[in-house]
């Protein structure tokens, strides 16, 4: 029970280990990604020049990308707006209706996703709960977080922990070298 809805199909130690070899390697058209401590740390407002690059690159070889966030409305369109990517905000993880949203937006199927997140308790069981999607959990980009965020990890840790010792969870992949 505990592997079909908290056992990510892959963990990376990075976002841009995302590359276009690996989507086409997972037969994927679309990443879902949430916003902070996935792609940008919780508490920043600008984004990075490391992100900007990836999202150039993944968005020439053709893939789709927006951002499913539990966040504000006016942080999560403040941030995607200056890179000119698609949102939904205001999601409810794990609660399926933001991913399916996202999907709609973008006239794709969960079969065509990776979603990409660094909550175990909201972005991959929301992503087992969506099915057909490849959810991917990567490790959070800052050491702190939001409060309420910091109850999730609680849990998170203990779920996560069970899993490893069941041989359950993936290990973590390192990120690559990116080719500029």
């Amino acid at each position: 029970m505990l592997k079909k809805f908290f056992s990510p199909d892959d963990f990376i130690e990075e976002y841009d280990f995302i590359d276009i070899e690996y989507m086409n390697m997972h037969n994927k058209k679309v990443i879902i990604s949430d916003l902070d401590n996935t792609l940008i740390s919780w508490d920043s407002k600008r984004d990075t020049k490391q992100l900007t690059k990836w999202l150039n690159r993944m968005r020439k070889a053709g893939f789709d990308i927006i951002v499913v966030s539990n966040n504000t409305e006016e942080r999560v369109k403040e941030f995607c707006e200056k890179l000119n990517l698609q949102y939904v905000a205001e999601a409810k993880k794990p609660l399926t209706t933001g991913f399916k949203k996202a999907l709609q937006k973008l006239n794709r199927k969960p079969e065509d996703a990776i979603i990409l997140g660094d909550q175990v308790l909201t972005d991959i069981f929301g992503a087992k709960n969506l099915g057909g999607a490849m959810s991917v959990l990567v490790k959070p980009i800052s050491k702190t977080d939001a409060f309420k965020t910091r109850i999730n990890r609680f849990f998170e840790r203990k779920i996560i922990k069970k899993l490893k010792n069941r041989k359950q969870f993936p290990k973590m992949k390192l990120r690559r070298k990116i080719k500029s």
